[in-house]
């Protein structure tokens, strides 16, 4: 562990030794592998592309810290595949109770459209995950929420 400085009005310097865990470190720790996340945004109930939309994937961590990836969709609505950090296969497995994958919240949004908020995305080891999202026209300044989630069973090689 690597000392701190912290001024004491009593004393000149004083030397504390960190405590806390680095939650980063610690995820990845408990996440060793990872499984694969796109978005499709589309917007007329599915009917044509969003291209250019935001898309903010986040995951909290412990101790007020947060992962956060930012990116936006090409012409045909679509992101980029990211790899995420999931709890590896091997745990489903064996009995215990732990979950074999990992939840990622994402934030969705485009001139002239509602936000969309998606909570809980689960993304597992090995599999594609992919998250369609349907954008209305913002006629009041609103935002929703989405839930609903479709994984692709076929594991990436």
């Amino acid at each position: 562990m690597y000392p701190y400085f912290q001024r004491n009005p009593k004393q000149n310097l004083q030397t504390r030794e960190m405590t806390s865990v680095d939650p980063l470190q610690d995820f990845l720790t408990q996440n060793p592998d990872f499984g694969t996340l796109l978005f499709q945004v589309t917007g007329g109930q599915g009917a044509f592309p969003i291209g250019g939309a935001t898309v903010v994937i986040t995951k909290n961590l412990t101790d007020g810290h947060a992962l956060s990836i930012t990116t936006t969709t090409d012409e045909s609505g679509k992101t980029q595949e990211f790899s995420l950090p999931a709890p590896s296969r091997n745990l489903s497995q064996t009995p215990g109770g732990r979950d074999v994958f990992a939840t990622y919240d994402a934030v969705i949004s485009a001139p002239g459209h509602v936000t969309v908020i998606v909570r809980d995305i689960p993304i597992f080891d090995g599999i594609t995950t992919i998250q369609p999202v349907n954008l209305a026209p913002d006629l009041n300044g609103n935002m929703i929420n989405e839930t609903e989630t479709i994984t692709d069973t076929e594991p990436n090689l």
